[in-house]
C-alpha cells in the first residue's frame, strides 16, 4: 500500500470522509495513483459523504484499471446506479458490468430493466434470457420485453411452462391472460373471463390482485369491478404516505401547472392534448412541462410543441421519484397534472411523493388511479355519472361537453382515397374496427357476427397487426360461419393517410367494454359515424361522451340486441349514413368536441376551482364546471383539404 493511499485510509477510518477524499483525488491525478483500490476507496468515501452517484462513477472507472476486482467494482457501481434511478448510466455501463458478471442476474436485471424504461425493447430482450424465471420481478420483465418485441411465440411458451410448473403463479397466469388478449385467442380469454366471473373461487380476488390496471379494464364492465385492488394499486398504497402540502400560489398571480408525462411526442395522447398546450392563457397560468419520454424526441418535440414549453421543459427521466418530486416542489407548482395513470411508464411514485398543493389525473387511464394519493379526476357528466362516484377514490372534477380534448389546430384534415386504394370492394357495405385488438372481447365479437349474419353483403375492416392475432381472428370468423373474404385486415400507417382511409367505411362498429377513445375522435375527425352500446364503466362510456359533444344522435344502443339492430338497420339505409356523414362533418368545426378554445377555457376554470378550495384550507370535493355559452357560429373557417 502507497503512503498517500495508506494515510487516505487511515483519514477514512477515522471518519474524516472530506480530508480522505482530497488526498485521494491528489493521488488520482497521477498515473501510480490511477489503481482499483484507490478507486474502491474514493467509492467507499463518497458513500460515506452521501454522493451516491459519484460514488457509482468512482467504481465504474475502477472497473475499466488493470487489476483482480473489476467484476466487483462494475457490480457495486450498477447497484448504486440502480438504487439511484441512473438508468441511462446504467445503460452505458451496464454491458461492461454483466459481462465481467457473468451468472450474476441481480445485476442483470438492473441491465435489462434500464434499457426496458429506455425504450430498447429488442436489446432489453436480449438480455433477459439469461434473467432468473422463478423470480416474479425478473419474469415480469421477461414478459414485458417479449411482449413489446412482438416474440408471442416465444413467450407463449415461457408462459406455459410457467403455468405448469406452479399453477398457482397468479403472475403467470395473468400474463398468460395478457398474452391471449393481444392475439385474440378467444378460447383462453373465455376461460379467464370465467374465472374472474366466479366470486366464489378464492383464486378470483387473488387474479385481480396480481393484474395490471389497464388489463382490469378489457374486462370489467362496471366502476365497481373496474375499482377492485390491482398489482398497480397494491404497489403504490404500500408507498411512504405523501408528505404535507405546500400553500397554493397567492390569489392575483399565476397559477402554477406542471403536467408529467412519457408521451411528450407523437403519441395520441399529444394528438389530444398539443392545442391546450399552445392556448393556455399564459398571463392567468404558468405551464411547466415535466417530462420522462424516452430521449431522442427533442427534434419532434422542438417542431410540434409550443416553444415556451419546450424550453422551460424539465426532463426528470434519469431522476428517482424523490429527486422528480423535489424539481416539482422547486419549481412552485400550484396544480400538478399526470397524464398517464396506471399505463406503462407511468411515474406515479412522483406523484405520491409530491407535495404540490393539489394532485389531478387526466386523460391517460379512464379511472380512478387508486394508490397515488391524487385529489382530483378529471372527468365528465357521461362517463362518470352520479352512480361512478362512490368508486374514485379522488373526487371528480367533470368538464362539460366531454372530458377529452380534441386538438385541431394542426390536425390535417381528411382527403378521402378511393375503395380500390383502401383495400376494400368497392360495392359492399364496410362495417369498420379501428380498435386496438386487446379491446375486442369474445362479447363483442359475437355481436359483430350476428351483424354480419344479418347483412351478406357486408365486409369487415379490422384493424389487426401481429399475424397471429390475424390468425386466431380468422379462425374464430370461420367458426362463426362467416366467409374469409368477407374480412379484410389492416395495420397502421401514417396519421394522415390513417385519417383519409376512414370515410372508406361506412359504419364503425365499437367495442365493449373497453370503448375506442382516440379511435372514436378520429373517426369522428374524419366523418365516419360509429355504433356504441351504453357502458356501465368510464372506459365503457368514453364513446357516448364523444358523440355528444359532436352532436350525433342515433348511434348510441342500448344493449347488444339493439346495437344489433340499429347495425343491421344502418346497412339497409344508404341514406341514413349518407346524413350521419354529412352532420358530422358539418358538426366538426360547430360542436364541442373540436373546439379546443372552449374546452380549454373550461379546463382553466376547473383549475382555478381547485386552486380555491385548497388555498381556502378546504378538502377536495366534487366539482362540476359550468359550461360557456353555445357558440353562435362555427370556430374554425379550416376546410376541407
Amino acid at each position: 500500500m502507497s503512503d498517500i493511499l495508506r494515510a487516505a485510509f487511515q483519514a477514512y477510518q477515522s471518519g474524516d470522509y472530506a480530508r480522505a477524499l482530497g488526498m485521494i483525488d491528489t493521488a488520482g491525478k497521477t498515473p501510480a495513483g490511477r489503481t482499483q483500490e484507490l478507486s474502491s476507496l474514493k467509492g467507499n468515501t463518497l458513500i460515506r459523504l452521501g454522493r451516491m452517484l459519484d460514488a457509482a462513477e468512482a467504481f465504474a472507472a475502477g472497473s475499466a484499471l488493470p487489476g483482480p476486482n473489476a467484476a466487483m467494482l462494475a457490480k457495486f457501481a450498477i447497484g448504486l446506479y440502480s438504487r439511484a434511478g441512473a438508468r441511462r448510466r446504467i445503460v452505458e455501463f451496464g454491458a461492461r458490468a454483466v459481462a465481467l458478471n457473468p451468472g450474476e442476474t441481480a445485476l442483470l436485471y438492473d441491465y435489462a430493466a434500464a434499457l426496458f424504461e429506455e425504450g430498447r425493447y429488442h436489446e432489453a430482450a436480449a438480455a433477459a434470457g439469461g434473467l432468473d424465471r422463478a423470480n416474479p420481478q425478473h419474469f415480469a420483465l421477461m414478459v414485458n420485453v417479449l411482449r413489446l418485441t412482438g416474440q408471442f411465440g416465444r413467450l407463449s411458451e415461457e408462459l406455459e411452462a410457467a403455468c405448469a410448473r406452479d399453477p398457482g403463479d397468479m403472475l403467470a397466469a395473468v400474463s398468460r391472460m395478457v398474452v391471449a388478449r393481444e392475439t385474440a385467442d378467444f378460447p383462453l380469454v373465455e376461460a379467464h373471463e370465467r374465472a374472474l366471473g366466479a366470486t366464489a373461487d378464492p383464486q378470483r380476488s387473488a387474479l385481480t390482485d396480481s393484474e395490471p390496471s389497464m388489463v382490469r379494464l378489457l374486462w370489467a364492465g362496471s366502476d365497481r369491478a373496474c375499482a377492485l385492488p390491482s398489482a398497480d394499486s397494491i404497489r403504490l398504497t404500500a408507498l411512504p404516505a405523501a408528505p404535507l402540502r405546500r400553500p397554493v400560489s397567492p390569489e392575483g398571480t399565476r397559477l402554477k401547472i406542471g403536467y408529467l408525462s412519457s408521451d411528450f411526442h407523437a403519441h395520441a395522447t399529444m394528438r389530444l392534448l398539443e392545442d391546450v398546450l399552445a392556448l393556455h392563457d399564459r398571463e392567468a397560468f404558468d405551464i411547466t412541462l415535466f417530462c420522462h419520454t424516452t430521449p431522442g424526441q427533442e427534434a419532434w418535440q422542438r417542431q410540434h410543441m409550443p416553444a415556451d414549453l419546450v424550453s422551460g421543459m424539465v426532463r426528470v427521466g434519469a431522476l428517482d421519484d424523490e429527486a422528480a418530486a423535489a424539481e416539482i416542489a422547486a419549481r412552485g407548482i400550484d396544480i400538478l397534472v399526470d397524464l398517464k395513470g396506471h399505463t406503462m411508464g407511468a411515474r406515479l411514485g412522483v406523484v405520491k411523493r409530491s407535495d404540490a398543493p393539489v394532485k389531478v389525473t387526466w386523460l391517460g387511464y379512464p379511472g380512478t388511479v387508486m394508490g397515488a394519493g391524487l385529489d382530483y379526476a378529471i372527468t365528465d357528466r357521461i362517463v362518470t355519472p352520479d352512480a361512478a362516484i362512490p368508486f374514485f377514490e379522488e373526487k371528480l372534477c367533470r368538464l362539460p361537453d366531454t372530458y377529452q380534448p380534441n386538438g385541431m389546430l394542426n390536425r390535417p384534415l381528411p382527403k378521402p382515397v378511393s375503395r380500390r386504394e383502401a383495400g376494400l370492394p368497392e360495392g359492399a357495405f364496410v362495417f369498420a374496427s379501428f380498435n386496438a385488438i386487446q379491446k375486442i372481447t369474445p362479447g363483442a365479437f359475437a355481436l359483430w357476427c350476428r351483424i354480419l349474419k344479418a347483412v351478406p353483403h357486408a365486409v369487415f375492416w379490422v384493424f389487426a397487426e401481429r399475424n397471429e392475432a390475424r390468425a386466431n381472428l380468422m379462425r374464430a370468423f370461420r367458426m362463426a360461419g362467416i366467409e374469409e373474404e368477407r374480412i379484410v385486415f389492416t395495420s397502421g400507417i401514417p396519421y394522415a393517410a390513417h385519417v383519409a382511409r376512414l370515410p372508406a367505411a361506412d359504419l364503425g362498429l365499437d367495442s365493449f367494454p373497453y370503448n375506442g377513445h382516440t379511435t372514436t375522435s378520429d373517426m369522428l375527425w374524419a366523418g365516419l359515424p360509429l355504433l356504441t352500446m351504453r357502458g356501465h364503466a368510464f372506459q365503457a362510456r368514453v364513446s357516448e361522451s364523444l358523440l355528444a359533444a359532436a352532436g350525433i344522435d342515433g348511434l348510441l344502443a342500448h344493449g347488444p340486441d339493439d346495437f344489433v339492430a340499429r347495425a343491421v338497420a344502418l346497412a339497409a339505409s344508404p341514406d341514413r349514413i349518407a346524413a350521419l356523414k354529412a352532420t358530422i362533418e358539418q358538426n366538426r368545426f360547430r360542436a364541442p368536441l373540436f373546439d379546443s378554445e372552449r374546452f380549454t377555457r373550461h379546463l382553466e376554470s376547473a383549475y382555478r376551482l381547485m386552486a380555491d378550495r385548497a388555498r381556502q384550507g378546504l378538502a377536495p370535493t366534487l366539482l362540476d364546471i359550468p359550461a360557456l355559452p353555445p357558440r353562435p357560429a362555427a370556430f374554425s373557417d379550416r376546410s376541407r383539404g
